[in-house]
């Protein structure tokens, strides 16, 4: 599925149309100054969704 728009809107529009029982997305773990600066789309969902909100962390590559 590939759809254009606000990110955070986009899948809470998307989830809904669908009647998502939740909602499962992936987080980068980007550091506290990139969420104050450009915000977060994981923090967005999980305040704006009307279901429950799964995140996946990514997982760190042992060298």
């Amino acid at each position: 599925l590939l759809i254009q728009g606000a990110t955070v809107t986009t899948i809470l529009q998307e989830a809904a149309k669908l009647q998502a029982e939740m909602i499962i997305i992936g987080s980068h773990g980007h550091s506290s100054l990139y969420k104050a600066l450009l915000g977060s789309v994981s923090e967005g969902i999980i305040r704006q969704a009307t279901c429950p909100v799964l995140i996946i962390p990514t997982r760190k590559i042992k060298e």
